[in-house]
């Protein structure tokens, strides 16, 4: 991830004294060097310059207007702390440690920085022919990790799909907005996002998902462990909306920097092959599942292509195979 350098954090700053006091109550005379994140402007890494260690810094604008927007930045520090009551804070399987927040400061959760290898990387080296097999096992171990997340936090509810839907129906309108979809475009994506709505099979159990399952959000260290980072977005939905996103993802990577529309077939199956197996009837629960994903792997091609820093014909290229998915699936 490329970073910029900012200079070393002001011991006026009221932010010194809150990474001093909480995040490195041990360390005499820390010193911070501060890195903003590629394309997060309100991201930023802090790397104290005697223990080699960093925290990334997540901030919220204190004259912030949009209430939703709001809510979910200040989230994630709760998000994580329920994840790890959850378990998820030990080896294999973990969301990232939150260290401390200040919310006067605009400081919506200091957590640790994380290294290792992001799904993404592993995707590259895929597409270049010569990662098949370091993907494929990523895969797996992605799998299980969302299978672990979603049975922790399993219960009697039905997911609401109204939630679901009217974030389809936002992800429409503004790509009719934005001019990649027209008018007659909008209304026929409307029409199949409520007629699959409706359908008896995508009746499913509520759990918690990450909600931004993308394959820089996962990060993969040694030969087992899987840390989540960026749980801002994480509610109660189906299981599927995280497995279906992450397929979407899948054959949007390949698409994009291969060209070929099927060369993430293999790796969609055997992620998919990879969850349902460690249900108790893997067969059953793999039918179940493939007959909800086309919906959210159209969900998030259709997401992906409100991205206006991807090329026009490859955006209006997505919204064809969501179509596709939505037709066929």
């Amino acid at each position: 991830m490329a970073e910029t350098y900012l200079g070393t954090l002001d011991h006026h700053d009221p932010l010194f004294e809150v990474l001093a006091l909480r995040a490195y109550p041990e360390t005499r005379h820390p010193v911070f060097h501060v890195r903003r994140m590629s394309g997060h402007h309100l991201v930023y890494r802090y790397s104290e310059q005697t223990t080699k260690s960093s925290v990334v810094g997540k901030f919220f604008r204190l004259n912030e207007s949009n209430e939703h927007t709001l809510a979910r930045i200040k989230g994630e520090y709760r998000n994580l702390v329920r994840l790890r009551y959850l378990g998820l804070a030990t080896h294999p399987y973990s969301v990232v440690r939150p260290l401390c927040r200040e919310e006067k400061i605009g400081l919506a959760v200091a957590e640790e920085f994380v290294e290792g290898k992001d799904l993404d990387r592993f995707i590259c080296g895929a597409v270049d022919d010569d990662g098949t097999r370091a993907l494929k096992h990523a895969l797996r171990r992605l799998a299980s990790f969302l299978h672990t997340l979603h049975e922790r936090s399993a219960g009697a509810s039905i997911a609401r799909q109204e939630e679901v839907g009217a974030y389809f129906q936002r992800i429409v309108g503004k790509l009719q907005r934005q001019g990649v979809i027209d008018r007659g475009q909008g209304a026929w994506f409307l029409k199949q996002g409520d007629r699959w709505l409706s359908a008896p099979f995508m009746i499913a159990e509520e759990v918690l998902v990450h909600g931004d399952a993308t394959p820089t959000n996962f990060i993969f260290r040694g030969s087992d462990d899987v840390v989540a980072i960026d749980l801002e977005r994480m509610r109660r939905s189906d299981r599927v909306f995280d497995v279906g996103m992450v397929c979407g993802e899948l054959k949007h990577a390949f698409l994009w920097r291969a060209g070929d529309r099927y060369a993430s077939e293999p790796f969609i199956t055997g992620f998919l092959k990879g969850y349902a197996q460690r249900f108790h009837r893997p067969d059953e629960a793999f039918r179940a599942i493939t007959q909800r994903v086309p919906f959210y792997m159209a969900l998030t091609e259709l997401r992906i292509a409100r991205n206006d820093w991807l090329r026009w014909d490859y955006r209006k290229r997505l919204t064809w195979e969501a179509g596709e998915c939505l037709w066929w699936g």
